[in-house]
């Protein structure tokens, strides 16, 4: 199973997806070569979660009332959510190794 990718349109889904269990918020723009390097990092990581975690692609030309709520000023920005709450954010690219380590340390607390 793959992790499933969302990619917003506009901004009312954002809520309800963040709500439903673990998410990763990529805030991103599609001309930053960062942003498409990190992208390109988080698409490695589906056939590993599967279904356990869902990444939204959150476009900051399209969607700034999302950038400006969450008070994002560089790209690219995940946020990982757990059932709403803001868990961690972490700005800058994150190597796979390092985020394999974060959304599993995430999932664990999960089963708990």
């Amino acid at each position: 199973m793959r992790m499933p990718t969302k990619t917003l349109d506009d901004e009312k889904g954002f809520d309800l997806l963040v709500a439903r269990g673990i998410c990763l918020a990529c805030f991103n723009a599609p001309w930053s070569a960062p942003c498409r390097l990190q992208m390109a990092i988080l698409e490695s990581l589906k056939e590993r979660y599967g279904g356990r975690v869902t990444l939204v692609d959150v476009n900051i030309d399209y969607l700034e009332h999302l950038r400006s709520r969450f008070e994002v000023s560089s790209i690219p920005t995940m946020i990982l959510f757990n059932r709403g709450t803001e868990r961690r954010r972490m700005v800058g690219m994150y190597p796979e190794t390092d985020l394999c380590s974060i959304l599993d340390a995430e999932l664990a607390e999960l089963k708990t």
